[in-house]
């Protein structure tokens, strides 16, 4: 059944979306977290966007249940008041903070709107009114991050509402694709992004929320796939906290009732990442802040002397990465193609998975060389005639699994533990190999169907490496024919600059 899509964003619209991200959040939270190399990579973004959102949807779902449970009674108003109210109040890190204001954005629209709701032609301003509440809860935007790819979807929702009898269908699905687009680019945008070889990962959670804006359009609140979403974000289990590490480096995340640009200095003074955002309380405003900061001692007793702070987490951030030249090598070395666009692709996409690269003989043998110890060669589907040669020549002690594809190789990679041996850590990446079935694929129109035919064998993970031809737009559309065709399966995709197909996909 072809669904009219809607005029303007009711609350039970507001309500399909929150829900709709949460699950996307959540769904694509590994490959966030696996993003997040700026500004520091501690692999939790995709876990705080998911965290803040899961208390943006637990707020409404109390003020529902304050109603007699009554969902979708509510007017987009009041939705948007309380998906703010709860992600301000339960923001997790930076980037939970920048949603927060995105919600608020959204919360002060509907408020402004004459109706109470949001069409074509609020959706612009939402959006513009987003980048604007962005910009000032951070001390030190940067582009090439979430900031960029807010203001690309601003943009080009304006540039489509500006087009005669423009539908709100239009102008989000324009500010999807200009996100998509400017995410592409924020590689190039910053050097930890670039050396990674990977695109931002707050912006990679924006580009998740709108998808789940367009999806949420196309589906009637209230029928069975709206419900399958509801499912899915209230089942899945809670987000956990990010790691801990030895250094004293902390995250403070506090609220705050006292002069905003006093604690803003005062926690520019003490740390980074400074963030401050208004809670939005019509009595008593206060204000929300996140810092990054190795002196929290001082920073506690000084905070607590300028106002009133309640509460106060604290979590112990991981250990700085130290410059590259001192970096243990990695003995878990990628064969890779060298000389081209394919080998460059895949040579940061392996290191920013943890691998050596050897994309010659010479890099092959130096990457044992540094390791200094046992080597795990993965093939990744590359020639391997002369590797034993080249591999006996530096007398290491070395095992080679045979991953078959660049996604085995990847597979392989997941399972790697730092702290096993050698021999069992290449009999786990072996067991993981002989677990995915892969394919290569030529050809933009093939990826889901190929896709499909993996799955129909069985599964539940699906990995999806994609080239330039494809590119990120060509990809949404892959992802969302496959989250409503397999909504179990957990699916992940990555760009390879240079990729020589289309796609390579793998299914475990």
């Amino acid at each position: 059944m072809t669904v009219r899509t809607p005029d303007t964003l009711t609350g039970d619209y507001l309500d399909a979306w929150a829900t709709a991200s949460l699950a996307g959040l959540r769904r694509h939270r590994a490959e966030i977290n696996r993003l997040n190399v700026f500004p520091i990579p501690d692999s939790d973004t995709g876990t705080n966007m998911a965290a803040t959102m899961e208390s943006a949807v637990t707020r409404l779902r109390e003020v529902q249940g304050e109603a007699q449970g009554e969902t979708g009674a509510h007017a987009a108003v009041e939705v948007a008041a309380a998906l703010a109210a709860g992600a301000v109040a339960g923001a997790r890190g930076n980037s939970g903070m920048v949603l927060s204001q995105i919600l608020r954005a959204v919360a002060d629209t509907a408020a402004l709107s004459a109706t109470g709701e949001l069409s074509a032609r609020t959706v612009p301003v939402m959006l513009a009114r987003a980048g604007e509440l962005v910009l000032d809860a951070l001390s030190d935007p940067v582009e090439g991050t979430i900031v960029t790819v807010l203001r690309a979807a601003a943009e080009g929702a304006r540039d489509a509402g500006a087009a005669d009898r423009a539908s709100l269908s239009d102008v989000v699905t324009a500010a999807r694709d200009a996100a998509v687009a400017a995410l592409a680019q924020t590689t190039g945008q910053l050097a930890a992004l670039s050396d990674a070889g990977v695109v931002d990962a707050g912006g990679r959670g924006l580009v998740v929320i709108l998808q789940s804006l367009v999806d949420a359009l196309e589906t009637e609140p209230g029928s069975a796939d709206s419900a399958d979403a509801a499912d899915s974000a209230d089942s899945a289990d809670a987000v956990d906290s990010h790691g801990s590490g030895a250094d004293p480096h902390l995250e403070l995340v506090f609220g705050f009732h006292g002069d905003p640009g006093e604690l803003r200095a005062l926690l520019e003074r003490f740390g980074d990442s400074v963030v401050v955002v208004s809670d939005g309380a019509a009595d008593a405003p206060g204000s929300h802040a996140h810092v990054h900061t190795s002196r929290s001692g001082e920073l506690i007793e000084q905070v607590f002397a300028l106002g009133d702070v309640h509460d106060l987490r604290i979590e112990v951030l991981p250990e700085r990465p130290e410059p590259k030249d001192a970096a243990p090598a990695s003995p878990v070395i990628a064969l890779v193609p060298g000389g081209d666009a394919a080998g460059d692709g895949l040579a940061a996409l392996f290191r920013a998975s943890g691998a050596a690269v050897g994309d010659s003989p010479a890099a092959l043998t130096a990457a044992v060389d540094a390791a200094g110890g046992p080597v795990i060669v993965l093939t990744n589907g590359q020639d391997t005639t002369g590797l034993f040669a080249v591999l006996d020549n530096t007398g290491a002690a070395v095992t080679v699994v045979d991953t078959g594809s660049v996604v085995g190789g990847l597979a392989a990679l997941a399972v790697y533990s730092p702290t096993s041996d050698i021999e069992d850590n290449a009999e786990d990446m072996a067991d993981a190999v002989h677990g995915q079935r892969w394919a290569d694929v030529t050809g933009d129109d093939r990826v889901v169907d190929v896709v499909g035919e993996l799955l129909a064998e069985g599964g539940e993970l699906v990995t999806v490496l994609y080239g330039d031809g494809l590119g990120d737009a060509g990809m949404a559309g892959v992802e969302a024919q496959i989250a409503a065709s397999h909504p179990d399966a957990e699916f992940h995709a990555v760009h390879v600059p240079g990729l020589t197909v289309t796609a390579q996909v793998g299914v475990e």
